[in-house]
């Protein structure tokens, strides 16, 4: 036992290096980066391709497909995905498990270079590779004022933003850039026999700066520089198109108008009903999100008071918020647990037993950050959530050695001889205990996916603090006992004396009826499980009431970006009248685009998301109003919504779908887990027509499902369109279809012909028809082609024009169409889980023998399909487990009964879930990995402590008896001081935090039935193997 010796000759060492621990600890903790989540690198790539004013069948057939194909011989793709909408193309490739990304990244970027078939008008393809990465804060700068000054002003917030040290990009929303425009009539064009081309050639030639190399002179080398017509509309105006025999020119200014404006918007966005542009801030890896939030606001604070009334500056998404509850959990839940166990063990057995086994707790998380420091792990909402799962365990180290040498010191030993003999006693049984817990965590590392990189720091907590804890009860703890520990006459708050004398009348019962114990106790694990399969149905992660929903909208598709504005101004007024002054805190307007998540977003002109943030709701309990802000350290002023964020949901649901224009409404809540609609369905197959119909009768049947709302697919009509084809005039007239395309598209959408620099900003320079003509559908036909011989003809006489309607965008699936349902799931009725389970029954066996097949999809479900991989990792737990065990006991049999005993612990989980109405969740099984560790830890020392007596010679009842009495107390002690831990997190987490509670329940409730079932049931499990051992041997 080198440890224990060297603690108790080497105390001062033990001391200083205790002392440097400390120093160390802190120092990494302040230097370790904040964050709201870890960054992931995940094996997926994405390719995003511009092509302005395409139709999402023109993107499909000319960009997506094209970029398709150049894989469709690649080894290292688990699957494709794509979504060509207008204007652009969207594709996704997931590499299989174990794939070079990096390298794959360089041969994508070849493949890409080598494509020489896309259109003209299409953009280079951006390479990206996706990462979950999180904003830090986004400022706002809004009010009633022109587009120009408030442009000008966001332009000199995000100049000042850059300049803060750990800001690595600024996102801005809301905004537009300045374009030189160069409107021509083509009917002026054709009159005086122009070709839209001589325009574009003229601005060409005369914008753009020309070097000339250089004149080698006496005066040294002198530069020349053509310089080109300044970028002012009065000076482009003077550019002469022709001039005539006679001297007379032709200028531009003559058939266009010029004009320096904004480009046409893409997004509007408004702030508490007020145009605004939205500025969102990403940090550099080493930055802190605190750090960065704080500076932020006051930049926020100084810009209000710098600039001009009519403009105001507000931010919102401050993620911060959620670090520092989270810090603040951490800190208030250590703090409570620290003084409970203080307390308890204080009354229990005295203060300095109480004080050096707290002590414990400090150390245990130091040291943890000390190896969080050294491995690259940053602080961030996962990280603090593991500190508190391995809050109710590493005391217990403490608590079982502090116990066995106090209790010698009781029967009259002296501190130092007790410390040596009670640390040595337990040593074996601890460490082993210690490590089948850390095992019992490994298998998380198994679980694959974007869930499995986030939650991976989550087992190198508790090894880290649990080493931590083992290191502080055999190398610092013996030291301190031996020099403070000695027994005091005082008596404790319980006569242990007496309760141990009662608890052995019922040990004494249960042993001599030890198989009817056994049996009702598998009688009641049996109604558990059978319970909790009928009643708590599992879901991964439950939600959050923090105040927060999206509500996104979609308006009819023949709507324009004015239209959906007007559109969201009036829905804007909607929710005022809803949600009155006390409820709401902000109201954000994002026209255009909705966000998914901070990581995708879908675009389109008549789609409107609102993003509702809440005051905080009034204390409906004494709980809430003056017991939660202890807890969770946040002593701010009661808030003052008086209804719940579920309530005023619905009224909005309800509201919203009787709003003229309003198409389909779907809100979104956030939740503990992966982001995104909790069911996402894709239905893949060959037949569009029959893809169409399956697609809108499971949507009408998920709709009927009790429970499930805002059912939304992508398969309704999408936009009219014109298509014009090149006819047999056309053709004999020397014309093609590209020609065509050409004149159409540059005149509609504007083509950009140069750039020039002005006010240290590039602006393109865009030929384009009079808005006039844009508008109106007639034209098409109107529209003048000048041919190459000087003759005109119209589009009408030269095309067939046809009216279509395609689709709003255009989904695939390695090569196959595919169409999407999405839906939200009321987890108070039912759960995602549940409604796959009944769409699969209904549509199962018709997708085996049909032509379509059922995905279901999303990162919500790939994190519930992670967990399969969880399975045999478990198994590979278990059997390490058992093998230490072995080790230890030297029997098969001992092992399986101490390991016998973790399924029993399940009692108080499903128990604690039925009291507070929660379903069984991913925290739910995290909190119940802790509760295995501490049942195997106690478990573990009563076995051991019966063979010790039976070694001494005492008969098997005896010595089960006597062990119970020894083994009683540290097991109390260890039940009462984690169930004490944890208890903040179980009666008065609320909001943010109140998501731990499951974790929690689990993990106390679990504690306080697996406490029974060790004092009592393992005694009588361990004589009945025993007996079978007997009668085998015999």
């Amino acid at each position: 036992m080198i440890p224990i010796n060297f603690s108790l000759k080497n105390p001062l060492l033990v001391n200083l290096s205790l002392i440097i621990i400390l120093i160390m600890g802190i120092l990494s903790w302040q230097s370790l980066p904040q964050e709201v989540f870890p960054v992931v690198d995940l094996d997926m790539v994405s390719i995003k391709t511009k092509f302005d004013g395409a139709s999402p069948a023109e993107v499909e057939e000319q960009v997506t497909l094209t970029i398709e194909e150049e894989f469709e011989d690649s080894q290292d793709i688990d699957f494709i995905s794509s979504t060509s909408r207008e204007g652009s193309s969207s594709i996704v490739i997931k590499l299989k498990p174990g794939s070079d990304v990096d390298n794959f990244m360089r041969d994508t970027r070849t493949l890409l270079d080598r494509i020489n078939n896309l259109p003209d008008a299409a953009e280079e393809p951006e390479l990206k590779r996706i990462r979950t990465r999180f904003p830090v804060i986004t400022l706002t700068l809004f009010g009633d004022l022109s587009k120009a000054q408030l442009y000008e002003y966001s332009d000199e917030a995000r100049r000042k933003i850059q300049q803060i040290k750990g800001v690595a990009s600024i996102g801005m929303a809301g905004d537009q850039d300045w374009e030189i425009w160069v409107e021509v009539d083509p009917h002026k064009l054709a009159a005086l026999n122009i070709p839209l081309e001589q325009i574009n050639a003229a601005l060409k030639s005369n914008l753009i700066d020309q070097p000339g190399g250089s004149i080698k002179s006496s005066e040294g080398d002198i530069r020349l520089r053509g310089e080109g017509v300044q970028p002012e509309p009065e000076k482009i105006e003077k550019i002469v198109l022709r001039t005539n025999d006679n001297g007379g020119k032709l200028y531009l200014g003559d058939i266009a108008k010029i004009t320096r404006q904004f480009e046409e918007p893409k997004t509007y966005a408004r702030f508490n009903g007020k145009p605004s542009v939205n500025l969102t801030v990403t940090k550099t890896a080493d930055a802190s999100t605190i750090d960065i939030s704080e500076k932020i606001k006051i930049l926020s604070d100084e810009l209000n008071k710098q600039l001009p009334a009519s403009i105001n500056v507000g931010y919102h998404t401050d993620m911060s918020v959620y670090v520092k509850t989270r810090l603040n959990v951490v800190k208030s839940s250590g703090l409570i647990g620290l003084i409970l166990v203080l307390l308890s063990l204080y009354l229990l057995l005295n203060f300095n037993v109480a004080l050096i086994t707290a002590f414990g707790i400090p150390v245990s998380f130091l040291f943890a950050v000390i190896l969080l420091f050294s491995f690259d792990f940053t602080i961030n909402m996962v990280s603090l959530f593991a500190f508190l799962i391995v809050l109710g365990m590493i005391v217990d180290d403490a608590i079982i050695v502090t116990e066995n040498v106090f209790r010698h010191i009781e029967d009259g030993m002296p501190p130092l001889e007790a410390a040596s003999l009670g640390a040595k006693e337990v040593f074996w049984p601890v460490v082993v205990s210690t490590l089948t817990t850390i095992a019992a965590f490994l298998p998380i590392f198994s679980i694959g996916g974007v869930l499995g990189e986030f939650i991976k720091v989550i087992p190198v907590v508790v090894c880290c603090a649990l080493m931590g804890s083992l290191i502080e009860a055999f190398v610092v703890l013996p030291s301190h006992a031996a020099q403070f520990l000695k027994f005091e006459k005082r008596k404790p708050l319980l006569n242990w004396k007496f309760l141990l004398e009662k608890y052995e009348d019922l040990l004494s019962w249960s042993v001599l009826n030890r198989y009817f114990v056994a049996t009702l106790s598998i009688c009641i694990l049996f109604l558990s499980i059978v319970y909790a399969n009928t009643r708590l149905p599992f879901q991964l992660f439950g939600e959050v009431e923090i105040g927060q929903f999206f509500v996104n909208v979609e308006a009819p598709n023949t709507y324009s970006l004015e239209d959906s504005l007007e559109l969201a101004e009036s829905l804007e007024d909607k929710i005022n009248n809803i949600i009155n002054e006390e409820e709401l805190l902000s109201l954000i307007t994002n026209v255009g685009i909705v966000m998914i998540d901070f990581n995708r977003s879908k675009s389109g002109s008549n789609v409107i998301q609102f993003v509702v943030d809440l005051e905080k709701p009034v204390p409906s309990s004494f709980i809430e109003r003056w017991v939660s802000p202890f807890v969770s350290l946040e002593f701010e002023a009661p808030g003052t919504r008086k209804r719940s964020a579920d309530i005023i949901i619905n009224q909005i649901r309800n509201e919203f779908s009787m709003m003229t224009g309003v198409d389909k409404v779907s809100i979104l809540k956030p939740n503990a887990g992966p982001a995104g609609d909790d069911i996402e369905l894709g239905i893949v197959g060959t037949d569009l027509e029959f893809l169409q119909d399956k697609t809108i009768e499971i949507s009408d049947y998920m709709k009927r499902i009790p429970g499930v709302n805002d059912v939304v697919h992508d398969q309704e009509p999408g936009k009219l369109e014109y298509k014009y084809k090149l006819n047999e005039r056309g053709k004999r007239l020397g014309l093609t279809q590209n020609e065509l395309a050409d004149a159409v598209r540059s005149g509609y959408l504007g083509n950009e012909v140069a750039y020039v620099t002005w006010n240290e900003k590039r602006l393109p320079v865009r030929v384009i028809y009079p808005e006039s003509m844009r508008e109106q559908s007639t034209s098409l036909k109107e529209l003048p082609i000048v041919l190459s011989s000087g003759k005109i003809v119209y589009l009408g006489d030269v095309a067939e024009i046809n009216i279509d309607q395609g689709l709003n965008q255009i989904r695939r699936r390695d090569a196959q169409r595919m169409a999407k349902i999405t839906a939200d799931v009321d987890s108070s009725v039912t759960t995602p889980g549940e409604v796959i389970k009944q769409i699969n029954k209904v549509f199962g066996e018709d997708s085996k023998t049909n032509a379509f097949s059922l995905l279901f999809l999303g990162e919500k479900k790939r994190a519930e399909d992670s967990f399969k991989d969880i399975s045999k990792a478990l198994i590979i737990a278990l059997v390490v487990i058992f093998f230490m065990l072995t080790a230890l006991f030297k029997s098969l049999i001992d092992p399986f009964v101490i390991m016998f005993a973790i399924p029993f612990g399940f009692i108080g989980v499903v128990i604690g879930h039925a009291l507070f109405d929660y379903n069984i969740q991913f925290l739910s099984m995290v909190g119940t990995l802790a509760l295995s560790g501490i049942i195997v830890n106690d478990s573990l020392i009563m076995v051991d402590f019966i063979k010790k007596l039976r070694i001494e010679g005492n008969n098997k009842i005896t010595a089960v008896i006597n062990a119970g009495k020894v083994r009683a107390r540290p097991i109390i002690l260890t039940s009462v001081t984690t169930f004490l831990g944890v208890s903040p997190l179980i009666f008065f987490a609320t909001g943010q935090t109140a998501f731990l509670s499951p974790m929690a329940v689990s993990l106390g409730f679990g504690l306080i039935f697996a406490t029974m079932l060790i004092l009592i049931a393992l005694p009588c499990f361990y004589l009945i193997a025993d007996d079978i051992r007997d009668r085998i041997i015999n």
